[in-house]
């Protein structure tokens, strides 16, 4: 029995895209501060609170993560991507490097736990930027 030619074109490209299919397009990332219990905002998205572990999407953009504790300075963290080494399979089939792209998983985090330490207000003084009720 013969593969129709336009059914194996279809079936290499939907299995081209190695990065997509092999390493998927989370990172399973641990976010902790000191001292702990603080708010964790990915893009001004609330994640949870520290220590977390917890899924981040994979992304062509730079992103960051901001730590908020009520007495403490909010502080930011960039999240660095390094290209994802299971994109260079791609070279066999170029139209994987596109669907990589666009589900983010031609990058990777660089590092896998984040770590802030959290220094407190002075006494009596509210960081205007805490937002109690944010999350």
């Amino acid at each position: 029995m013969r593969t129709p030619l336009p059914l194996f074109i279809l079936l290499v490209t939907l299995c081209s895209n190695c990065a997509t299919v092999f390493s998927g397009t989370t990172d399973q990332v641990f976010f902790d501060s000191q001292p702990g219990g603080a708010a964790v905002y990915l893009d001004d998205h609330f994640l949870g609170r520290t220590p977390l572990r917890t899924s981040v999407p994979r992304s062509l953009k730079p992103r960051y993560v901001t730590y908020e504790l009520d007495g403490h300075e909010p502080s930011t963290q960039l999240l660095r991507n390094r290209v994802n080494g299971v994109t260079f399979i791609n070279l066999l089939w170029w139209p994987g490097f596109i669907i990589d792209a666009a589900t983010g998983a031609i990058n990777r985090l660089e590092y896998n736990s984040f770590y802030m330490e959290m220094y407190p207000l002075p006494d009596g003084i509210r960081h205007p930027d805490a937002d109690t009720n944010r999350d």
